[in-house]
């Protein structure tokens, strides 16, 4: 266990090499920098000229990947231009918001398709397998913002329902959050649903079409147990794995439906990077979404080995 954590940890520290390095190069080889957007194009050349040597843009490359590095170590990130605080501040100020939802609708998500998917599996080719497959059709076929749209429409004109759209801190009401978030974490939640329950339910049919399936039917076990403890921790590699990826993908994914909600979350502030030229704060938030991405990735590894370690070794087997 302990050769696989180091692995895997070095293979982490791999990517997250690679991916910062290509952030800070092609970063840099875009036309501006964090001064001339500062000084703006009234500003003289003198201005510019100072500010980029307070900001460290007039010394060489090498010089600057390594202050890129030291700040990298130190999570100094460097300083927003448009906002004029620290990029790494500003990150930790829309978590609060982030995080929560993608874990929320994350949860619903693999709660539903673990428990749909087994039975669907268990009664292969019936209603309930019907109903699973018609649910993965169409929750891969809706785009989030199409269906954010309509729910927004139909809770906040057709049911009149209050305080959707305006983002309220759990600190301050617990309602107010609750009906701010509610929606959204929906909209997350389906568009998961599709690719883990049809990923739960092939796993689960394969898992109860093997040999030891049969034997432990003949030994007299329950259905339930069967099912749902030995059958499921079979199968379960492959949607603990995709778990991990869509929670990951989500710590960065939502900037769409974060802007139709009008939610502070990282997804709306990276947005806004983009279109305010912020460098500076844009390169802050790559690194920082990279790094949990392959810390989500690290853990759901690890989880996957402790689960079923068996897993490992047949993907090592047939490598």
């Amino acid at each position: 266990m302990g050769k696989y954590v180091l692995g895997r940890i070095a293979s982490a520290l791999v990517v997250m090499l690679l991916v910062s390095i290509l952030t800070f190069l092609v970063l840099d080889l875009i036309p501006g920098n964090a001064a001339i957007v500062a000084v703006g194009v009234e500003g003289s050349a003198e201005t510019l000229a100072r500010l980029e040597a307070g900001l460290g843009l007039d010394r060489s490359l090498p010089q600057r990947i390594a202050d890129y590095y030291r700040g990298l170590i130190s999570l100094d990130l460097g300083t927003s231009s448009y906002y004029a605080q620290d990029v790494w501040s500003l990150i930790k100020q829309r978590l609060g918001v982030t995080i929560p939802l993608a874990l929320l609708s994350t949860a619903i998500s693999f709660s539903c398709a673990l428990i749909l998917g087994s039975l669907a599996a268990y009664r292969r080719g019936g209603l309930l397998d019907g109903i699973c497959r018609t649910i993965v059709q169409l929750a891969g076929s809706i785009p989030s913002f199409w269906l954010s749209l309509l729910l927004l429409i139909l809770f906040s004109s057709v049911f009149s329902v209050a305080g959707i759209g305006d983002y309220v801190p759990p600190s301050v009401s617990i309602r107010g959050y609750v009906t701010a978030v509610f929606l959204p974490v929906i909209v997350l939640a389906v568009g998961q649903l599709g690719p883990m329950l049809r990923l739960v339910r092939s796993s689960m049919i394969t898992s109860l079409g093997e040999d030891w399936y049969a034997s432990a039917r003949v030994k007299g076990l329950g259905r339930g147990r069967l099912i749902f403890v030995y059958a499921l921790r079979h199968a379960i590699s492959g949607p603990l794995t995709l778990c991990g990826n869509q929670l990951a993908k989500l710590l960065g994914g939502t900037a769409i439906v974060e802007s139709i909600f009008s939610l502070p979350g990282l997804g709306r502030l990276f947005l806004t990077a983009v279109e305010m030229r912020d460098l500076q704060l844009v390169q802050g938030i790559v690194i920082f979404i990279t790094a949990l991405v392959v810390l989500m990735n690290l853990v759901f590894d690890i989880l996957v080995h402790l689960v079923n370690p068996a897993a490992d070794s047949r993907e090592a087997g047939g490598a």
